[in-house]
């Protein structure tokens, strides 16, 4: 029978199927067509549900954007700074939580935490709408931070319990191209704004039609969330032995692993870590300019609020486009090439919106940014994703990722507001600050790759002698662990 090889590079492996950690796997052609199988049901069972929620999530996360411009500053009386205070002070709680998410997500399953925290803020979405003064409105954000807090680290763990590294890249563009497709909901909202509802205002249409759609997909995602490959049903005994089998090698048993103290300060201590944390902060800050700014530019280019909500839309679609685009056409190209082109080509369109005169001529790029700005989202999560190591070092980092890269949206609601409208000199100021950055972080990120590499291959090293477990521990400074570029 004819043998075909995949090579993994990350690796936990089952001490007693005594596999080398970071070696070459070998399964046979009728082998590896039973795990093609086996991946396509997953990819049905795992990766609906999970778009789902995340499109529950940047959707009740950002359309306050949207409500602000359709009643809401008026109703609650808010000043420039409450506004800022509204849309920014989500992060106060959804930082200070990341930390501890993906711990708790090991302390229970999947399909527990992830419809706790969806239910948790769809409720306090919809709440949002019996505000009546700023401070309400504050309070109630802060909790829908709480609970978000916990679900886009936990979805970044959550998809390589089930992919090896080869795997996750597009579906992680694939997955994320829900952020985008958020924004095209603003279709959505913009029905509700020229529909009278009772006697409701139209921002609080937005909120209880936003919350409630959630609150749906919450209470599905219990019956429908997979915890464990090692756990589900709809798999065969073959094509789950042979699945758990390639993923032990190439990344480990995420049912059997544990975040120790020791993984903790190590990943603390690793600067790449926080240097795709950076990274981050550029991307949200994009997407903040987009789905929380987004609507307040527009309507300073003198659209009514009901044009503003439809036009936001168009950004979400071009951005879907994106971020399918590079998931499918570009896959194979280089890490860093990718989001390289991708910052230039956002930057240069921010750059545009910010100092064109012509207004039609900033709205056409405020469009055109949607590309870039969505598409490289993806992609950087699973540039850090892919270089972690381990199960348990990914969960942290990407904890990690999303508390420093959060920090950005607290900072831009307070620079583009309706009294900084239309130049929000400061606010563009600060965004190419964070473009500079990304790309002296995707520079020292790449050179360390290609060193490290390189050193491991011109020095190989014989770690036999360590058990499977310790040489798991190694995470990325496996000796034959190579990072992807």
């Amino acid at each position: 029978m004819n043998k075909q090889e995949t090579v993994i590079n990350v690796g936990e492996v089952r001490d007693e199927e005594k596999m080398e950690v970071n070696k070459a796997v070998h399964f046979s052609d009728a082998e590896m067509a039973t795990i093609r199988r086996g991946i396509r049901k997953a990819d049905f069972r795992v990766i609906p549900i999970m778009y789902l929620l995340y499109l529950a999530s940047a959707m009740d996360r950002g359309n306050v954007g949207t409500a602000m411009i359709n009643g809401m500053v008026q109703k609650l009386n808010l000043s420039p700074a409450d506004q800022g205070n509204v849309t920014s002070l989500l992060f106060v709680t959804y930082i200070a939580l990341e930390p501890f998410s993906n711990v708790l997500l090991k302390r229970t399953r999947p399909s527990i935490w992830f419809p706790i925290l969806s239910i948790g803020w769809a409720i306090a979405c919809m709440c949002l709408a019996a505000a009546t003064n700023a401070t309400q409105a504050i309070i109630i954000r802060l909790i829908i931070g709480g609970f978000e807090a916990g679900f886009t680290p936990g979805l970044i763990t959550y998809m390589a319990y089930w992919y090896t590294r080869e795997e996750l890249g597009p579906r992680m563009s694939i997955m994320f191209s829900a952020l985008p497709a958020s924004g095209i909901v603003n279709l959505l909202y913009g029905a509700l704004v020229l529909i009278k509802i009772n006697n409701l205002i139209p921002y609080q249409s937005i909120f209880i039609f936003g919350g409630l759609l959630t609150l749906l997909v919450g209470i599905a995602s219990i019956f429908m969330i997979q915890d464990y490959p090692e756990q589900v049903k709809f798999l065969t005994e073959e094509e789950r032995a042979l699945i758990v089998k390639r993923l032990n090698a190439s990344q480990g048993s995420a049912a059997k692993s544990r975040i120790s103290i020791k993984s903790i300060i190590e990943t603390l201590l690793d600067w790449r870590v926080w240097a795709f944390a950076l990274l981050n902060m550029s991307r949200n800050n994009a997407l903040s300019i987009i789905g929380f700014i987004g609507p307040t530019i527009i309507r300073g280019l003198k659209y009514s609020s009901s044009t503003s909500t439809f036009l936001t839309a168009i950004v979400s679609v071009i951005g879907v486009i994106g971020a399918v685009v590079f998931a499918f056409f570009f896959k194979k190209t280089k890490y860093w090439i990718r989001i390289l082109t991708l910052d230039l080509f956002s930057a240069l369109s921010l750059a545009i919106v910010a100092y064109a005169t012509n207004s039609k001529l900033r709205l056409a790029f405020l469009f055109i940014g949607g590309f870039p700005i969505f598409a490289v989202v993806p992609i950087t999560m699973s540039w850090m994703s892919v270089n972690s190591g381990s199960t348990q070092k990914r969960a942290l980092s990407s904890a990690a990722y999303m508390m420093v890269g959060s920090a950005a949206g607290m900072v831009t609601p307070y620079l583009f507001t309706t009294k900084t409208a239309p130049k929000f000199v400061t606010g563009y100021a600060y965004a190419f600050s964070l473009y500079g950055v990304s790309l002296i972080m995707v520079f020292l990120l790449t050179v360390s790759f290609k060193r490290a590499n390189k050193q491991r291959d011109s020095n190989p090293k014989d770690v036999s002698h360590l058990s499977s477990e310790e040489q798991r521990a190694m995470h990325d400074f496996h000796p034959n662990f190579r990072y992807m570029i």
